[in-house]
Parts: C-alpha cells; sequence; structure tokens
C-alpha cells in the first residue's frame, strides 16, 4: 500500500506490527475466528505487545500514543485476527473516558487494563435504541455516596470476558441528551446478568447482553458530572470511529491480496483468472477503494495529532471504508468462487465480519446524516 506520510517512527512500528502479527497470531487465527471468546494466549500477546494500552497515560503504565500510530496497530491486526480488535477497540475508549474520572479510580483500574490483568468493555446500545445514543433508558438513581442503576445494554462487544463496563445511564429522564451519564462498573456486582448473544460475524467477541437489576456502584465511579456523558461519548467516536474503519480495511486488505495470488494461479480456459478482464478490471476497482479509504481514515487521524476538527472528515472514513471493504471481500470471495463460499479459505468467514464493522460505531446513514450537517451547518 502506498505511503501516507508516515514519520519514521510509525513506519517503524508499522514493520513491528507486521513481524508481530505475522509470527504471533497469523498461526491459528482462521480457527480463532469461529470461537465465541477471545484466547487468553491471544490476551497476553496482545498486552505484551502494548496493544491495551496505546490511550493509557504513561504515569499509568501506558503508552500515550499518537493517533496514526493506534491507527497503524488496528490496521495492522485486522488483516491477520479479528479476535482481539474489539478488545483493544474497549482498551482504547476506556483510558479516554477515564480522563473524566477522578484519580482514584484511574489508580484503581487503569494500571491493571493496560496490563490485560483486566478487561473492558463499553456499553451504550440498548434493546429500544442504538443511533439513538440519547433515548437510552438505563436510570442511575443518587443514593447517598452510591449510584442505583437499573437498565439492560446490549450489543455488548467482549461483554461475556470483560471484568468491567463502561456505560451510560439516565441520571435526568426529562432531559434528553443533558440528561445522559457516564460510569464505570465492575461486573462482579450483585444484581448483574450477562448473556451471550449469537451473531453471524465476529464471533470471537463474545457479544452480550447485560441486564442490570438494582445494581449499587459508589458514587466516585462516575465519570465526570452528571449530564457529560452524551457528549463524551460523542467525542469518543471521533477516534474509535476511525479505528473501526481501519478494521474493516484490514479485512479487507488481505482478502485482495489473497484474490489477487489466486486468479494469477487458477487457470480458466487455457489461461490465468487474472488475464480475464471481468476479474482483473473488478480487482482493480477493488484496489482503488481501499487506497482512498485508508487515505481518508489516516488524513482523519492526522487531523486529529493535530489538534483540527475531524468530525466530517471521520464520518466520510468510517463509512466509506466499511461499506468498500464489504464490497472488495465479497469480491475477493467471487473470484475464489465456490472454494472461497466454503470454510477452506478465511475470506466467508471476513465477509461476515466486514458486514458487522457497516453498523457498529454509527451506521452509513447516521455518518452521511453528520457529513450533511459539517457541510450545510446545523440549521439546515
Amino acid at each position: 500500500m502506498v505511503d501516507i506520510g508516515f514519520t519514521e517512527a510509525q513506519q517503524m512500528f508499522q514493520r513491528e506490527m507486521q513481524n508481530f502479527t505475522q509470527n504471533e497470531l497469523a498461526p491459528g487465527a482462521k480457527e480463532r475466528a469461529k470461537l465465541d471468546f477471545i484466547t487468553p494466549e491471544v490476551i497476553r500477546k496482545v498486552a505484551d505487545m502494548g496493544l491495551l494500552k496505546l490511550t493509557t497515560p504513561t504515569r499509568y503504565g501506558g503508552k500515550a500514543a499518537d493517533s496514526v500510530t493506534i491507527g497503524i496497530a488496528f490496521e495492522e491486526v485486522a488483516k491477520v485476527d479479528v479476535s482481539p480488535l474489539l478488545l483493544m477497540l474497549a482498551h482504547v475508549t476506556g483510558p479516554i473516558m477515564m480522563d473524566y474520572g477522578t484519580e482514584e479510580v484511574r489508580q484503581e483500574w487503569l494500571p491493571l487494563m493496560a496490563t490485560g490483568n483486566k478487561l473492558c468493555c463499553f456499553a451504550s446500545t440498548e434493546p429500544h435504541c442504538g443511533s439513538d445514543a440519547a433515548a437510552i433508558k438505563t436510570r442511575a438513581v443518587r443514593d447517598g455516596e452510591s449510584y442505583i442503576i437499573t437498565g439492560e445494554k446490549t450489543s455488548v462487544g467482549v461483554g461475556m470476558q470483560a471484568d468491567v463496563m463502561f456505560l451510560t445511564a439516565k441520571t435526568d429522564l426529562e432531559a434528553g441528551a443533558r440528561g445522559v451519564t457516564c460510569f464505570l462498573m465492575p461486573l462482579d456486582l450483585t444484581g448483574i446478568t450477562r448473556s451471550p448473544l449469537a451473531y453471524m460475524g465476529c464471533i470471537p467477541w463474545g457479544t452480550a447482553s447485560i441486564i442490570m437489576d438494582e445494581v449499587r456502584i459508589p458514587a466516585k465511579y462516575r465519570l465526570g458530572e452528571e449530564g457529560e456523558g452524551f457528549y463524551k461519548v460523542m467525542s469518543g467516536f471521533d477516534l474509535t470511529r476511525i479505528l473501526a474503519a481501519l478494521m474493516a480495511i484490514g479485512l479487507a486488505e488481505s482478502s485482495f491480496d489473497e484474490a489477487v495470488a489466486y486468479a494469477k494461479q487458477r487457470t480458466a480456459f487455457g489461461q490465468p483468472l487474472a488475464k480475464f478482464e471481468g476479474i482483473s478490471l473488478k480487482l482493480a476497482e477493488d484496489a482503488t477503494m481501499i487506497e482512498a479509504a485508508r487515505l481518508l481514515c489516516y488524513q482523519a487521524l492526522q487531523l486529529r495529532d493535530k489538534g483540527i476538527p475531524h468530525r466530517k472528515e471521520t464520518a466520510m472514513a468510517k463509512w466509506f471504508s466499511a461499506s468498500s471493504a464489504v464490497h472488495v471481500v465479497h469480491d475477493a470471495l467471487l473470484t475464489f468462487g465456490q472454494v472461497g463460499y466454503s470454510d477452506k479459505y478465511p475470506i466467508e468467514q471476513r465477509l461476515r465480519d466486514v458486514i458487522g464493522l457497516e453498523m457498529g460505531d454509527g451506521t452509513a446513514e447516521i455518518m452521511k446524516t453528520i457529513i450533511a450537517r459539517e457541510v450545510f451547518g446545523k440549521g439546515f
């Protein structure tokens, strides 16, 4: 792929990630994609590589990497092994949310999360609302030095394995978005029930429904002030949506490379598939989509590192990358033909995985709405 203006340090990190993924994650990745959990071995490997502390401040044992470097990590892992990706995403989101917590809580949790000794997840979606994040019904009621939280979160990635959950809840039912507050909730508390959700793709992420029945948590686990949660979560999406886009691109890149290699060696009517324009021109389009999507993603990350607003660029990268990736992986499967539709190759699993990234962290429709708002202004 084309050099996107990475610094020398970022190029070095990219090479390190490629060596790591090929040597440590590639073996057994196809088999792990069928599991409904992240193996302890993979958790240990990504933690030892520092991939669970990319946004954790150094004083808590983290790396505090720049956004482009974080993006490189996600793209390279996605090329090889889908299983640790959402865990990595949760551990990028978690330290960002912890910026709004107390020093006591940061000291308690961030070092453990950075090393993978405690795993976290993020929960906003509820059975009746996803994109409409202000419509949540989970309720948090102040009771002295505690909050009592009742409600249900669904589509919680890593929810079956996580030790702690970042969640949104309503502290004021009548205030709309201004009634949403963020909390950190240890998942061993009384009143919590977890149930697995069987999804067609991204199986190792152990997606869960989590029910909270009058769960009491200390008030110190509130992140920020009451009513600030919606806006804190939305600001975090400006990073996580780009990372989700790069996850989709990574899946597309591997599938594309495999399709090109297969088209060169597979023959039909006495010549390689690559010599048929019906194949070669389709893959040429796919190469273009991958390059364009990567450019959008890394442009948005570079803007973030420079402190320049990038909400429009993030939304562009998210919908275009995920949509393009689905198209590319599907084309790769069709290039392989019936064998690509079987479980002999990982492409059929990647197609199911990448479809999930079209929805996660914001659908194409929501992303286009954000773009339109930025282009025309809120008045329109």
